[in-house]
């Protein structure tokens, strides 16, 4: 083989060992990135709001976390109540991975969804990125409270 024809081969084998490389690399990245979230949702769905009976507040008494955790039930149904214009405003909250969703629900049928990522650690459950035209606000912080709420 001619020394260019050496050159130009070597260069392609150069070339496409780098991209399996940097493919390589990135579905590596997705795969902690996937298994660090999916620990992290377990970690809430254990120790956080799904994981007890419990009242949580935001820092300034704007919106709360009712949870409920029946007997049989792997983890507890969630209500965040947000203050609006017409009172407060009840939504379900599920959460997955590093994702909550706050759904309005009417008759058993969700007619509105919307989310924001969340955070926990260990003692204040954060909600981040939501609607700041919906919730007023794009962050919600809470901690657990003794406090008694009820929306009426």
């Amino acid at each position: 083989m001619k020394k260019k024809t050496k050159t130009v081969i070597g260069v392609i084998l150069a070339v496409a060992l780098v991209a399996v490389l940097v493919v390589v690399g990135f579905m590596t990245y997705l795969g902690i990135t996937w298994t660090n979230n999916h620990e992290f949702g377990e970690y809430v769905s254990k120790e956080g709001p799904w994981g007890m009976t419990a009242t949580w507040v935001s820092e300034d008494s704007s919106s709360y976390l009712v949870c409920k955790k029946e007997n049989d039930e792997p983890f507890a149904k969630v209500t965040a109540y947000f203050q609006g214009v017409d009172g407060w405003q009840a939504y379900e909250l599920y959460g997955r991975d590093r994702i909550a969703y706050l759904n309005t629900v009417e008759n058993d049928t969700t007619i509105d969804s919307t989310s924001g990522n969340m955070k926990f650690d260990g003692t204040t459950f954060t909600i981040t990125d939501l609607d700041k035209e919906i919730f007023g606000t794009n962050e919600f912080n809470y901690v657990i409270t003794d406090k008694e709420f009820s929306p009426d």
